[in-house]
């Protein structure tokens, strides 16, 4: 094991112990919303724990109050495999023998759909993966994403504790359409039969993951919530600006649709608006966004920026006068939460739960998918008013206050965790 622990307050407490939080399939360090939520509840007393693939040699990151499981990664070479398994599955009979029955028999049950069982030459390489999990007696197990929850569904039946599921979008709705995917969203239904409760993050979510047998009466909605305090709007420039500034946060994949928004820059510049878009993020599709930029002629207005921390988002945010996000599937996009809470008026796409945070004509303009004529109409029209992109920061940051602050989306989170381990918050 290789952790972190810092010396905070410990509760809420049942019987002098504090509620054991255990978070698996995390990348470390989390992301930003998570690792805020992480820190919230170890702030608020809980004893949380990240199980992540991340190598020890890479595991220099510190998450306040939060400790860190390393945990062998899925593609192992298969005589490291077979030592490990033969390790962790010793140190697991010396703690608990029943575990490891337990295990062996949730590793050698068919995994539904599928009647098979998986063959013998696989059992070595899934006690490893499961192995040291096994060994931690949480409170509650909480899978941030449906894809994580599927490839550890043996260990639901050796862990003595209610397991809690995130739906947030792309499992429910986009991974169900992209090729591929389609072993694991084959145990989406199981996932989300044998989960204690599910979270969704929208309305929308809670719709889609309905398709795959969820259970009303499991779905909890708790929305995106952001730190105010943090993302807040920049100082007022002095010098007004000669072009509209553009940014968009994202991952570089195609359900985020940043061709749509490359057009609708295109078509501004051809109506005269000098105009320059940031666009912030990292991912699989980054060539086929690069050869977009080219065939569009946009190399002296767009700059693709890569992966930055929270901080230089910020920066970004507070260069622009408009986020842009163009996606084409979302649950409620974490980044237009934080320019809105940076008083940036938002040009949306009408997709999943985006209207639940963003109202036409008020926060910023919301416009079909797939549409860069009118992404292009409503950024012109911003661009010749500063006093309606104005009007529509505050609006956004009054928005994100009232409906989306990170303390009430962190008390929310801890009503679930009472209700499915049926322990209080009350010392």
């Amino acid at each position: 094991m290789c952790g972190v622990a810092a010396a905070l307050p410990r509760g809420p407490r049942h019987e002098g112990k504090p509620l054991y939080l255990l978070e698996v399939g995390l990348r470390w360090p989390p992301t930003t919303f998570l690792r805020l939520k992480l820190e919230g509840l170890a702030v608020r007393g809980f004893r949380v724990t990240v199980a992540s693939t991340v190598p020890r040699r890479k595991a220099h990151a510190r998450l306040r109050g939060v400790d860190l499981l390393c945990v062998p990664h899925w593609r192992e070479r298969r005589l490291v495999e077979v030592i490990g398994a033969t390790w962790d599955g010793v140190r697991l009979l010396a703690g608990s023998p029943a575990r490891l029955v337990a295990l062996l028999k949730a590793v050698r049950k068919p995994v539904p759909p599928s009647t098979d069982k998986p063959p013998w030459r696989t059992t070595a390489g899934l006690l490893r993966r499961y192995a040291r999990l096994a060994r931690m007696r949480p409170d509650v197990v909480h899978f941030e994403w449906e894809t994580a929850a599927a490839r550890h569904l043996p260990l639901m039946d050796v862990w003595d504790c209610p397991v809690v599921v995130s739906c947030r979008n792309r499992g429910v709705a986009v991974f169900p359409h992209t090729p591929g995917n389609e072993d694991w969203v084959s145990r989406l239904p199981t996932v989300l039969h044998r989960s204690a409760a599910v979270h969704c993050v929208s309305e929308a979510i809670r719709r889609e993951a309905a398709n795959y047998g969820l259970d009303p009466a499991k779905a909890w909605l708790i929305r995106p919530a952001v730190d105010p305090e943090f993302f807040s709007p920049a100082p007022m420039a002095s010098v007004p600006r000669t072009e509209l500034r553009l940014v968009s946060v994202g991952q570089l994949a195609w359900h985020k649709g940043h061709q749509y928004a490359l057009h609708a820059v295109r078509l501004l510049l051809d109506r005269g608006v000098p105009t320059r878009f940031d666009l912030v993020g990292e991912g699989a599709d980054r060539d086929q966004v690069m050869g977009t930029i080219d065939d569009l002629g946009l190399r002296d207005q767009v700059r693709v920026m890569g992966q930055l921390t929270p901080l230089e988002v910020r920066e970004r945010l507070h260069a622009a006068d408009v986020l842009v996000h163009a996606s084409l599937s979302e649950g409620i996009p974490n980044a237009v939460l934080e320019a809105m809470a940076c008083g940036l008026p938002v040009v949306v796409t009408d997709c999943g739960g985006t209207r639940e945070a963003v109202t036409d004509g008020k926060e910023g303009c919301v416009i079909p998918r797939r549409d860069s004529h009118q992404m292009a109409a409503a950024l012109f029209a911003l661009s010749r008013d500063p006093a309606l992109r104005r009007r529509m920061g505050e609006a956004g940051r009054a928005r994100v206050r009232s409906s989306f602050h990170l303390d009430d989306q962190i008390g929310r989170t801890v009503t679930l965790y009472e209700h499915v381990t049926g322990r209080s918050a009350i010392a």
